[in-house]
């Protein structure tokens, strides 16, 4: 996973809840469309984020499928009651589209665990390189210092 879907599960790691129109803030915009909206997309879809929009009460099979969801997001994001793209439509009875909360699930913040577990792992390997490297020097250094001594 790249930068940008990193900062959003980062993101709503730090404030917990975040509604679509706060997250749209972090998606960056290259072509201003639903294409911007895959990144936030796979995220809901691989289940990293939960979204209170998708409802399970009614299984269907292209719930998780990362253009619906990408079209949905980008016409959700600033939209109050009801939001359109392209021949697809959306309403809410209550709170508006674009008010609508999202949170990091269980797998997501596994994943964020398994990024920093391995950066620290990485970041150890380097600094034993580094001593190593330096204690091999120093003892070769000394080493050749008492050969010559001894002979």
């Amino acid at each position: 996973m790249k930068g940008h879907g990193i900062k959003i599960l980062k993101m709503l790691e730090r404030h917990g809840e975040l509604t679509l129109e706060e997250i749209s803030k972090f998606v960056p915009k290259k072509y201003c469309d639903h294409r911007d909206f895959y990144i936030f997309a796979s995220l809901v879809s691989n289940r990293m984020i939960d979204d209170d929009l998708l409802k399970n009460e009614n299984p269907n099979p292209n719930k998780y499928k990362e253009q619906i969801l990408a079209r949905k997001f980008f016409a959700c994001s600033s939209a109050e009651q009801h939001a359109e793209y392209g021949a697809l439509s959306w309403s809410s009875h209550g709170c508006s589209l674009k008010d609508q909360k999202f949170s990091l699930t269980g797998s997501g913040s596994l994943y964020l665990s398994e990024l920093r577990a391995k950066r620290t792992e990485r970041i150890f390997v380097l600094f034993s390189g580094i001593f190593v490297g330096v204690v091999v020097a120093f003892m070769s250094t000394n080493f050749q210092a008492f050969v010559k001594a001894c002979s």
